[in-house]
């Protein structure tokens, strides 16, 4: 299909040669279709990479729904090991690729697009914290799922732009110690010294 192999060129010519030198020619060229064909999907770069923000989106809530459908009712250990691990894997495949795309997020996404995914995320998770098999002592689910997600997110999100040493084993187990620790915890309010 036209649209899959200009998103494909779109991806190769980003990993290799960035956002700034890649032109819409290019991938027109690299797609084998004239630069009127890919207009007739896409406005613009911005627009081709915003389709693939949304694509890699949309293929994260789905392997986050799987994930943590294999661990439901295994413990909070197994579901942070999901949600780490698939958060990683899922960024991992293609670490060029999504460093690109994190560049340019708040340059060609839509603001109410990147909040419905982080939200969607967090509902995902809070399902699965309610699922998993055992008592979490966090006074609000919720927002225990907001706040598992955005501090992950962010992490994540850092460790893949500001360098390839970042995103490690030893990253991974703090991130997991982070939020079992988080989880394990009752109180929520700050502590008096």
């Amino acid at each position: 299909m036209t649209v899959d192999a200009i998103l494909e060129a779109a991806q190769q010519l980003l990993i290799r040669d960035g956002f700034e030198a890649t032109s819409t020619t290019r991938i027109a060229e690299a797609a084998g279709v004239s630069v009127g064909s890919l207009y007739e999907y896409f406005t613009s770069k911005e627009a081709l990479v915003a389709k693939l923000i949304k694509r890699h989106c949309d293929n994260l809530l789905d392997t986050y729904a799987r994930a943590f459908k294999e661990v439901e009712g295994k413990g909070i250990a197994s579901l942070v090991d999901a949600w780490i691990d698939t958060s990683v894997d899922a960024y991992a495949k293609d670490l060029a690729l999504h460093r690109v795309l994190l560049d340019q997020m708040g340059r060609v996404s839509k603001t109410q697009h990147l909040r419905r995914v982080s939200l969607a995320i967090a509902d995902l998770l809070e399902t699965a914290l309610r699922q998993c098999g055992e008592p979490i002592p966090r006074p609000d689910l919720r927002l225990a799922a907001f706040v598992i997600e955005s501090s992950g997110e962010a992490l994540l999100h850092r460790a893949i732009l500001y360098g390839d040493d970042l995103l490690n084993d030893e990253l991974l187990r703090e991130w997991k110690l982070m939020t079992r620790l988080y989880l394990a915890s009752a109180d929520s309010s700050p502590t008096q010294t």
